[in-house]
């Protein structure tokens, strides 16, 4: 089953795109998608995970009709949709696989962020499961993928990882404990405990409450359809060079 889910200013080319698949709206408590269409900017792409979970499960084609489409599968405009549907019927496109983080039942495909209840005030925090242990004071901290760290985290100077590498990038949100300083960690289960209540978010989205947080490798990964080669460096630096 195919399902399409789409930013509301793009209704017309995802009900084209639908009648050329034959596909459905997205609906998680129906039949659940063996492959979604997202046609949408990469919050597009997030919002559909985060609001229905099932996507995730599924493959995934993204036509990108944002500013960066770093997960896109094609833009809106490269190529006509009576081809994208041919390719897709055809399943004429290759899969890249993409690890996810587990953070206490939040999926999260770019990064897990904590920070202050009351953001106006530092974060006191002690990381744990990771060589050496770590405790300082922030702003917050951001538990990315690899793939996620070209994002959020690299404006907390965090480094930008190959996709490739099962590791988490740990960074810090204005640290105020000067010694931290972004590390490259295995995927190890993490546990951060904090001083103060704590808000962590999964992809800006969530909202768990609490003093202790358990950070693991997700269980499941991003299927992303790609026609051709996956040039991650290629939208790494469309990412850092986007105004």
């Amino acid at each position: 089953m195919i399902a399409v889910v789409y930013r509301g200013d793009l209704a017309d080319i995802a009900k084209r795109l639908r009648s050329l698949l034959g596909a459905s709206e997205l609906d998680c408590s129906a039949d659940r998608p063996d492959l979604t269409i997202v046609v949408g900017g990469d919050g597009t792409l997030l919002e559909a995970i985060h609001k229905h979970p099932c996507v995730l499960d599924s493959l995934i084609v993204h036509i990108g009709g944002g500013r960066i489409n770093f997960y896109r599968t094609t833009r809106i405009g490269e190529m006509a949709l009576e081809e994208i549907a041919r390719r897709v019927l055809a399943r004429d496109m290759n899969v890249v696989e993409l690890p996810t983080i587990d953070a206490g039942g939040c999926t999260a495909v770019n990064e897990v962020v904590i920070r202050n209840v009351d953001y106006r005030k530092l974060l006191s925090f002690r990381i744990t499961g990771a060589a050496p242990i770590i405790s300082g004071r922030a702003d917050g901290v951001i538990v990315s993928t690899p793939q996620g760290s070209p994002g959020y985290a690299v404006s907390a100077w965090g480094p930008v990882v190959d996709y490739r590498l099962e590791a988490f990038v740990i960074s810090f949100i204005v640290p105020y404990t000067l010694y931290l300083r972004p590390l490259v960690v295995p995927q190890e289960p993490l546990e951060i405990s904090t001083a103060q209540e704590a808000e962590l978010t999964c992809d800006g989205y969530g909202g768990l409450r609490g003093r202790s947080f358990s950070i693991r490798r997700g269980a499941r990964r991003l299927r992303l359809a790609v026609f051709g080669e996956y040039d991650y460096y290629d939208r790494v630096l469309s990412r850092l060079l986007s105004p």
